[in-house]
This record gives structure tokens, sequence and C-alpha cells, in this order.
């Protein structure tokens, strides 16, 4: 009697294995990609929350007062705090906030000396991950790239 196996068994659960593994890579690539593009998506909503937040601050306020929100991350630099004039108007508050917004939000998709791109551009954003804001002629526009797929929300014109 022999105790062992055969080279027929081996190879079949090595087989096995094999295909097991290739399904688990896959699987976990795709998670990967969805984990990322939802926790872009989630930094576009806590900008638009952080907008909002801040303008109806200045509003209760009043014009003649200030609100305190930090300059921009920089060269893997946290931005240090800033009086925001509330004499602003929505576009230029929702601008300085969406500057300020990379000291508390990081990019899901690369590594960046900055955290995340923040930019003040009238299109979309070039990148994954990335955030474009622009003051347009209908109103405050926000955009976000976020796995080729392009989000928008705009605030009417005050």
């Amino acid at each position: 009697m022999k105790t062992g196996f055969t080279l027929i068994e081996l190879l079949v659960v090595v087989a096995i294995v094999g295909i097991l593994s290739a399904v688990g890579v896959v699987a976990f690539n795709n998670f990967q990609t969805s984990a990322k593009e939802k926790a872009c998506f989630q930094n576009f909503e806590d900008l638009k929350k952080m907008i909002d937040s801040n303008y109806a601050l200045c509003k209760l306020k009043g014009a003649n007062e200030k609100i305190t929100i930090k300059t921009q991350y920089l060269n893997n630099t946290p931005g240090r705090d800033r009086q925001l004039n509330c004499s602003y108007n929505f576009g230029t508050i929702a601008g300085e906030t969406a500057k300020s917004f990379g000291n508390y939000a990081k990019s899901p998709y690369e590594n960046l000396h900055y955290n995340i791109p923040i930019l003040s551009y009238i299109g979309d954003p070039p990148k994954d991950g990335g955030l474009a804001y622009y003051p347009e002629r209908a109103g405050f526009m926000l955009r976000v790239k976020c796995n080729g797929r392009v989000k928008r929300f705009q605030w009417n014109k005050n």
C-alpha cells in the first residue's frame, strides 16, 4: 500500500490553486477600483458641504465679519490659518474654501505633494481624483473626475 500523492493529483491541486488565486486577484482589483471611486466622489460631496457651511457661516456672521480657513496645502506643508472676509461674494468664498480643502482630503489615486489636485479651471479635471472649480456665467461650478467619470455641481448665481 502506497502513501502519498501521484503526480496527476499534485498537478490537479496546483491547477485549482492557480485558478482560485487568479479569480481572487481580479476580484481584489475590482474592489480597489470601486473603493477609490467611492472615496473620490465622497471628497466631492465633502467639498460641496464645506463650501455651503462656510458661506452659511459668513451669512450668519454678517458682511463685516471674518471666518477662519486654511491656506492651500502645498509641497507637503499643511496650510496655515487665515481670515476670510465675509463681505466677499459666494464665488470668492467658494473658491477660497476649495483651495483650503486639500488640508482635509487626499486623492485616492496617487500620492501627491499637494494632497489632492484642486484647480481653478473652467473645464473638467484632467486627472482622476482631481477637483476643478470656476465661477461661471450661470453660477459657481464644481467638477470632479473619478475613474474617468466626471460629476458636476453648479450653485445658481446669486
